[in-house]
Parts: structure tokens; C-alpha cells; sequence
């Protein structure tokens, strides 16, 4: 028996990875693993659960990679903006070596990365109705984002004013005129109800991408090998024997949450042509080396030529 927590509820379609994992280890180990399944953050939210499993109290979490960046500055590359090509590069990048790389690195930190969550792309909407093609129709816009340096400077070059906020405090601000914008995938916009606060327009920058990562407790893990191997063999493989599915979820919920964005009334713009922010943007790649001498700066031109160049 152990336990497994995370911050995302049903409502949150990647809550649907965490629930395929549970499944599938119960299932093919007949019974013999049981998980405590602990979701909508009730022991806590994605820090703490992070650090509770760094420490084994509790021994398996998924959270979002920008708070793995607290223990493993590597994971703050994934922050970067316009860093992959489509969501093809994404999930060859997350999937693959590079991928197995950054999780297995984890192991430095009493940690043990399992998979990555593939959660899409960000993009803008906005109260003021304003189809968004390029970093001029951003001037003047105060933009909610996350509390990371990383997402602050990068909402600044595309031109808009970045506004770091509490995610529980965005709706009541858009509402009240607080700030003018804000930046999620479909299924977070639709979830949190954000047309009923006044979004109008939902512009298809794709500027971050989006990640969850499973990360367990290397000593907890570790010991499980010793003692139970087959057990361990069934944990270690579970995340790829369900990946496809995963994903086929997700992209079920992005569809879903585009009719429900239609149904709302608010207008989607795409955006064909993103060169002109991926110019106003590309500076912070190589700042963001500067600033962060710790990170491997081969991880860079590597996910790059992942995806081939732009």
C-alpha cells in the first residue's frame, strides 16, 4: 500500500493520468498494490506535496514541472516560451531521451521521475473582446500569469504588462477590471468558468507549454526493487502502458472545452503566424542561461534540434 496525491480534481483533465496510473497498478498487480489516492490537494497543494514526497511521507505525486524547478533548476527550461514547435515536438521531447534524462535526474534529489503529463499549450484571453496577432494588439494589457520569473519576463517582451497572481484570486480580478487578460490551455478556461468573468476572446498564442510530471520517493522506490521486484517492474512500466490513453483523454477534453468556449460565446482566434513573438521572446532563452549558470545548456540545443529549427 502507499500513497499518491496530487492538486488537480476531475474536473482538471489531467487528473485523468494520476487515475490511469492508480488503475492500472491495481489491476496488473492483482490486488496487491493498493494506493491511497488523495486528489483536489486535501493534504496539500503541488509545494508541499512535492516536498512531502522528497521527504517519504507520502510516496508518489504528480504536480506541475515549474514546481519541480525548485529542487531541479533543469526543469525550468520547460518554462521557456515558444521552446517547442507543436505538440508533436512537445511530446517526443517529454517521451523521449531527453525526457528520461530530466526525470531520472530527479535521483540527485531523493527523487525518482516517473512520466511526464503532456497538458498542451497556454494561450491568451482577454475582457476587452481584442483578437491577439501580434505583440502590439498586447500594449498595455495587464496580464495575470504564474508567480515564475520565467513567465513574468516572457509575458513582458510579448508585449503585454505580466501581473503575477494567485490562480484563486484571477477570477474576481478579470471580473473587477483588475487585470485585462490572462494565459491557460481550454480545459482550465472553461473549467474555472472565466467567460462568466467577462472573457471574450481566447487567442491561440501557444506561447508556453504545459506539463505535468509523476515523480515517487527514491527510497521508497528503491526498496520496493529489493523487496518486491515484480511489484517495482509493474510501477516503473505503468506510466508507459498507459500514456496512450492519457493522451487520448486529453485531447477528448481540449475538443470538449472548444464547443463549451463556442457555447459561451467567446470568439477563438487563431493565430497562424507567431513569428513576430517568437523574435520579441528568443532573447530570454539565451538571458535565461545567463542567469542560470546551473543548468546544462546543452539541454537547450538539444530540444531544439529535437523539433528542428524554426
Amino acid at each position: 500500500m502507499f500513497r499518491l496525491a496530487l492538486q488537480p480534481n476531475r474536473a482538471n483533465a489531467v487528473w485523468e493520468g494520476t487515475t490511469l496510473i492508480r488503475q492500472e497498478l491495481e489491476q496488473r498487480s492483482g490486488g496487491r498494490i493498493k494506493v491511497m489516492f488523495y486528489d483536489s490537494g486535501v493534504i496539500g497543494d503541488e509545494g508541499a506535496l512535492l516536498m512531502n514526497c522528497y521527504l517519504g511521507i507520502v510516496e508518489m505525486v504528480q504536480c506541475a514541472s515549474s514546481v519541480v524547478t525548485t529542487l531541479d533548476p533543469n526543469f525550468s527550461l520547460l518554462d521557456l516560451p515558444y521552446l517547442f514547435v507543436d505538440e508533436e515536438h512537445h511530446l517526443r521531447v517529454l517521451n523521449g531521451p531527453i525526457g528520461r534524462e530530466l526525470l531520472d535526474g530527479l535521483r540527485r534529489h531523493r527523487l525518482q521521475g516517473l512520466t511526464f503529463f503532456s497538458c498542451g499549450f497556454r494561450n491568451l484571453f482577454n475582457t476587452r473582446g481584442i483578437a491577439v496577432t501580434s505583440p502590439a494588439d498586447l500594449r498595455g494589457m495587464k496580464i495575470r500569469v504564474m508567480e515564475s520569473p520565467v513567465m513574468i519576463r516572457s509575458i513582458n517582451a510579448m508585449g503585454g504588462s505580466a501581473t503575477p497572481m494567485p490562480a484563486g484570486e484571477l477570477f474576481q480580478a478579470l471580473r473587477t477590471g483588475v487585470v485585462d487578460a490572462a494565459e491557460n490551455n481550454a480545459t482550465v478556461f472553461v473549467a474555472e468558468r472565466f467567460p462568466e468573468a467577462g472573457a471574450r476572446n481566447f487567442s491561440m498564442t501557444e506561447h508556453f507549454a504545459n506539463q505535468h510530471v509523476l515523480v515517487a520517493n527514491r527510497d521508497w522506490l528503491d526498496r520496493v526493487a529489493r523487496e518486491h521486484p515484480d511489484l517495482h517492474q509493474i510501477i516503473v512500466e505503468a506510466p508507459e502502458r498507459i500514456l496512450a490513453e492519457y493522451n487520448r483523454r486529453w485531447n477528448a477534453s481540449i475538443e470538449a472545452s472548444f464547443v463549451a468556449i463556442g457555447q459561451a460565446g467567446v470568439a477563438v482566434n487563431r493565430v497562424p503566424d507567431k513569428r513576430a513573438f517568437i523574435e520579441q521572446v528568443r532573447p530570454l532563452w539565451r538571458d535565461f542561461l545567463q542567469r542560470h549558470p546551473e543548468v546544462d545548456p546543452t539541454l537547450l540545443d538539444r530540444i531544439q534540434a529535437n523539433g528542428g529549427l524554426r
